[in-house]
């Protein structure tokens, strides 16, 4: 037997060394990872209990609640952070997902100590202190809070970009799907955030915090359609001094002149879409998707009408209202009460089969002041108040311009910017389809809309085909159309038969797009395509009969041969419209 030489005993016991701390460091990463992995389990737990705390707006609980997510987050990413751990992260596949789920602690601590914990402080603050005894709201207290929802804002995107650097489908399948979750999440939060620092940032002086402001609030009518909502009918003037709303007169459409021409300049890409009555009636005001446009000729018909020019102007539309209405309770009025269950009813139809246009006129008046003396003094819990307007800023219901260049600045950037601005913020795939009635009455109560939207790589340039194809449904029984009144109908002075519901259906397209035709069965159909805004824009009519549906085809190339997924916004409707994916195929 041959003897074992020095050096090779020596080698023999260093490679059992090497053996030995490989075999611990494996060990413990795994111990840790394990560690890990049930910190954050608990914490995921968690968020039900703290989903549930926020909808019944116990802050006391969802603080709590965020307290102890994030001790379950510190620990992980304790767990996940020593020096051992990032050397392993080289080591090749087990690495990416050792480093995601540094990460995933990492960023998961952040989110809930830099900007969740700090924006419930606020919201207590707020909840507790923003109401004047006197009523009215305490202004200078909201513009103190604008620095840490600026910092909330800054540390959600910072997280959402360091997340974004992972790619989620090459990890393990749970500690990708925990990536996603967590970059959901922060998705999510992100808009909310976003609206109270902006809100912090314009609300102060526009409520009067450094002088009094004239508001003009415009109620948009969704039962007559138009790009940002509806026809704008109603006309409520505010004053606001010091945190606190006065009433000070209200206008119906019909009160305001028609000119034979545009009060201001219109550009001439809104011209070819809509014509000339964007300008000469106050009832088009929201056709042109720019919300800017919008605001300054409804700004110039309020000065012509009143000699005041507004400082703020407000757009809503009735479904705002019955959010709000979750929040404040059924609202009595000389008309009756108004409640969230009963309120397209009661201000979108109703008054249109029943009434005629001065008891209509007076209904909606009596509405308003109604709607204006339940929430002026802002007897409202904050919390509950901004949650409740969450989904109607997501949906493009509320719009707001200022005639102070810098709050508008701040505006444009943000949702409540209109129509435009919210497909830019989309992101570069994203595409609006916008209704315009030409009806001439209030059918489009009786509309159902649906939209699909896919894209297919067919051509030799590489540059994507994408469909957009809106279906209109006429929701009216042949056998109904004559009971229906001329405000509903329109009486066919406007073009369209008694009974149809005629549309100007436009479609959006990423800046750049290419024009590829607009279709109905295959047919072709007379379309406008022009350049609005830097957005390509393609519009054609739409003539639905009683109880029938049309399908009508947009096609666009895309701008470059970038992989597009496009993804759809519309106009607020009375009844949401149905939205999906479709399968696009190559000619």
């Amino acid at each position: 037997m041959r003897a074992v030489t020095r050096p090779s005993r020596i080698a023999l016991i260093v490679g059992a060394a090497i053996l030995v701390a490989a075999l611990a460091w494996v060990a413990w990463i795994g111990v840790r990872g394990w560690l890990a992995k049930e910190q954050l389990d608990s914490a995921r737990a968690l968020t039900a209990d703290l989903r549930s705390a926020v909808e019944s707006g116990d802050l006391d609980a969802a603080t709590a609640t965020t307290e102890r997510m994030l001790a379950h987050a510190d620990s992980a990413s304790g767990l996940t952070s020593d020096p051992l751990w990032r050397a392993a992260e080289i080591v090749p596949v087990a690495g990416a997902n050792l480093a995601a789920a540094r990460v995933i602690s990492a960023e998961l601590t952040a989110v809930l100590s830099d900007a969740a914990l700090p924006m419930m402080d606020s919201a207590g603050l707020l909840v507790d202190q923003l109401r004047l005894p006197e009523g009215g709201i305490d202004t200078a207290l909201l513009a103190s809070q604008q620095p840490a929802f600026e910092n909330a804002q800054a540390t959600l995107a910072a997280s959402a970009d360091r997340l974004g650097q992972i790619d989620p489908d090459a990890l393990a399948a749970p500690v990708g799907d925990a990536v996603r979750q967590l970059d959901q999440a922060i998705s999510d939060l992100r808009p909310i955030v976003g609206a109270l620092d902006d809100s912090a940032a314009v609300l102060p002086s526009s409520l009067g915090g450094d002088g009094p402001r004239t508001i003009l609030v415009m109620l948009q009518n969704n039962a007559e359609l138009r790009t940002a909502g509806g026809i704008t009918g109603s006309f409520v003037e505010l004053r606001a001094d010091a945190g606190r709303l006065t009433l000070v007169s209200q206008a119906d459409s019909s009160e305001f002149e028609r000119t034979v021409s545009p009060i201001i300049p219109i550009p001439s890409p809104t011209l070819a879409l809509y014509g000339d009555q964007v300008g000469r009636f106050v009832q088009n005001a929201t056709m042109p998707a720019d919300f800017d446009l919008s605001a300054r000729l409804v700004s110039q018909w309020w000065q012509i009408r009143t000699g005041r020019t507004p400082d703020t102007i407000l757009s809503v539309d009735p479904l705002v209202l019955r959010s709000l209405l979750s929040v404040t309770g059924p609202i009595a009025t000389e008309h009756g009460t108004i409640t969230a269950d009963g309120l397209v009813d009661q201000l979108l139809v109703e008054p249109y089969m029943s009434l005629d246009s001065a008891a209509q006129t007076a209904k909606f008046r009596t509405t308003a002041a109604a709607v204006f003396t339940q929430i002026a003094d802002f007897d409202i819990d904050p919390v509950a108040f901004a949650a409740a307007l969450g989904t109607p800023v997501a949906d493009g219901r509320v719009s707001v311009w200022s005639a102070h260049p810098d709050e508008q600045e701040v505006l444009a950037q943000t949702a409540l910017a209109g129509p435009a601005a919210r497909q830019r913020a989309a992101g570069p795939d994203a595409f609006a389809v916008y209704f315009n009635d030409a009806t001439g009455g209030k059918m489009d109560s009786m509309l159902d809309v649906a939209i699909t939207s896919g894209s297919a790589s067919c051509r030799a340039d590489d540059r994507q085909d994408i469909v957009v194809s809106v279906t209109l449904t006429n929701t009216v029984e042949p056998s109904a159309v004559a009971t229906l009144p001329t405000a509903m109908t329109g009486g066919g002075h406007f073009g369209a038969r008694v009974g149809d519901i005629s549309t100007n259906v436009s479609v959006s397209a990423p800046e750049g797009s290419f024009f590829g035709g607009v279709s109905v069965a295959g047919e072709p159909l007379l379309s406008v395509d022009v350049e609005e805004g830097g957005l390509s824009v393609s519009s054609a009519r739409v003539e639905v009969a009683p109880g029938e549906s049309q399908t009508v085809e947009f096609r666009f190339v895309a701008a470059s041969t970038d992989p597009i997924e496009p993804h759809v916004m519309h106009t607020p409707l009375i009844d949401d419209a149905a939205v999906s994916e479709a399968r696009v195929e190559c000619d």
